[in-house]
């Protein structure tokens, strides 16, 4: 069964920091970055664990040697059973779990935890950035190892924000967070980054699962008493729609106890994969759990190569480039929706943890959503037809649109600033390579017939315009830089340029009798040029 990611009216936020000391922007919407020059006294920091022989961690500008680290994400393995204590070593879990930090002239303080799940990329709660001043210096994030610690600073984050169903004034912030970072210390090459996989699942009443974290803890002087812990316990409940405006994003309850300073820390299954985030606790237990899903949506500026010089990435880009390993059956559509192919186990859970409204499976009016399995067998016995049908209602639309619309949603891609575009007289339209890319969004049945969203481009749109021949001199630097084909035929001189397009239609099947009894295009867009 297949449960869909709904939209919600939400914003992202984002914090940025820069290698330089703090300023006030006044404004609270940003993390002030640590900073180099904030840091000058404090470049030296000694951390240690007790029994252990003590770390040090010199603070440096970005470390390109991060694009070369090798990368690893091996998972440790804890007994099951309920409780709370230390960790075996400060370096157990490796770089997948963070130390939240602040660092000034007289202290370090752990504030939080965090997860690193790909090269300089990091799960938190958002909370715990909250911490941080806007005046005063940003986190830093510490990583353990064996024989030393890596040392990260942010350079850009991002959650999710809406507004509150109680006031206008107020916003609801997702408690997860994801940060990029640079790496800012010696990259201790010969230690591969440990990394923590990420699962897109739905925890199970009684499913057994695992947090670590660092308990909170203020140091004076030089010395700082890091200690990591680990608390395990069973799932006892499931908020799917989240649990009111504290926690607005899907989350469990977790029999289990956590410390002070173990939100932002990993919460993993059995198998070592990262399920959610500490969010809150209570004395004794339970433990909230945010759940992961959320971070499918966010988007960070990348430090890493190839990634940096592409803006804002996702985790399922990061992923493509083999910097994040994320498990599940999901998928992200071009529409940007996020679908996730759920066992039966995790359905009922979920139609029993949320408000029946939420369940998209049914609607008013009788029909039945498919799920990503049945649109898949959909997709076999239907596909060639949907292709067909898809592609005469594209070129059919095309060819109905009056002058004036082409010129305005089209043609004016093409510099239409230069003036050329009044000079148009006629203009006619023919698909040139066919469909391609072609995807089902969503199909809903009801008695003996089917409604299909449906996705798809025509990579080869070619517009034959007209305009007249004593027009064509005075635009004809704009005319050879878009149009080829140019043809004079006496008074009229028609030109060709090609657009890549794309389509989503609905189209409505009667089942018994294979017709397509109706198509509509609802939406088309225009591929841009990028470079």
């Amino acid at each position: 069964a297949s449960a869909q990611l709904a939209p919600r009216a939400l914003s992202t936020r984002r914090y940025r920091s820069d290698p330089r000391p703090p300023v006030n922007h006044g404004t609270a919407s940003r993390l002030r970055g640590t900073g180099l020059g904030a840091q000058q006294s404090v470049l030296h920091r000694i951390l240690t664990m007790k029994s252990s022989q003590p770390l040090a961690v010199l603070i440096t500008p970005a470390n390109p040697a991060l694009d070369e680290l090798e990368r690893s994400w091996r998972t440790a393995i804890y007994t099951d059973q309920d409780g709370i204590g230390p960790m075996g070593a400060l370096h157990e879990a490796g770089d997948a779990l963070v130390a939240v930090a602040q660092m000034n002239d007289h202290a370090t303080t752990v504030l939080g935890s965090g997860v690193m799940i790909g090269p300089g990329l990091l799960l938190t709660a958002t909370h715990v950035l909250d911490e941080f001043p806007s005046t005063e210096s940003g986190p830093v994030f510490l990583t353990f190892l064996p024989d030393g610690a890596r040392a990260w600073l942010p350079i850009d984050a991002t959650n999710l924000v809406g507004p509150s169903a109680f006031s206008q004034e107020r916003k609801v912030r997702s408690d997860l967070t994801l940060v990029s970072c640079t790496l800012n210390s010696d990259a201790q090459e010969r230690r591969p980054l440990m990394l923590a996989p990420l699962h897109i699942a739905l925890p199970l009443v009684n499913d057994r699962l695992w947090a670590f974290g660092y308990r909170h803890g203020r140091v004076d002087g030089t010395v700082a008493g890091v200690i990591p812990y680990v608390s395990s316990g069973l799932v006892t409940a499931a908020f799917p729609d989240g649990r009111g405006e504290r926690l607005p994003s899907p989350c469990i309850e977790v029999a289990m106890d956590t410390v002070g300073g173990m939100s932002g820390g990993a919460v993993v299954n059995s198998n070592g994969d990262l399920a959610g985030i500490v969010s809150s606790s209570f004395e004794g237990g339970p433990t909230y759990v945010t759940l992961i899903w959320d971070a499918l949506r966010l988007k960070v500026k990348s430090a890493v190569r190839p990634l940096v010089n592409r803006g804002a990435i996702s985790l399922f880009s990061a992923k493509n480039s083999g910097f994040v390993r994320i498990k599940g059956k999901i998928k992200r559509r071009r529409t940007g929706d996020i679908v996730m192919d759920l066992s039966s186990a995790e359905m009922d859970l979920l139609a029993q943890s949320v408000h029946p409204s939420a369940i998209q499976r049914t609607n008013l009016d009788g029909e039945i959503l498919l799920s990503e399995a049945e649109v898949e067998q959909f997709e076999e016995q239907w596909g060639d037809e949907l292709e067909t049908e898809a592609l005469d209602a594209a070129v059919t639309y095309l060819e109905a649109l009056p002058l004036a619309a082409v010129q305005q949603r089209f043609l004016s891609e093409f510099d239409a600033s230069q003036g050329w575009l009044e000079s148009v007289r006629a203009v006619t339209v023919e698909d040139f390579q066919g469909l391609e890319d072609p995807e089902i969004l969503s199909v809903r049945t009801k008695d003996q017939s089917a409604v299909v969203s449906y996705a798809f481009e025509l990579l080869s749109v070619v517009w034959t315009i007209q305009v007249p021949s004593a027009d064509f001199p005075a635009n004809a630097a704009a005319f050879s830089e878009h149009f080829v084909n140019v043809q004079v035929d006496g008074e009229i001189t028609s030109m060709d340029v090609i657009q890549r397009l794309y389509f989503e239609a609905e189209l409505v099947i009667d089942l018994i009798s294979r017709e397509h009894t109706q198509v509509s295009i609802s939406k088309v867009g225009v591929f841009r040029e990028c470079g």
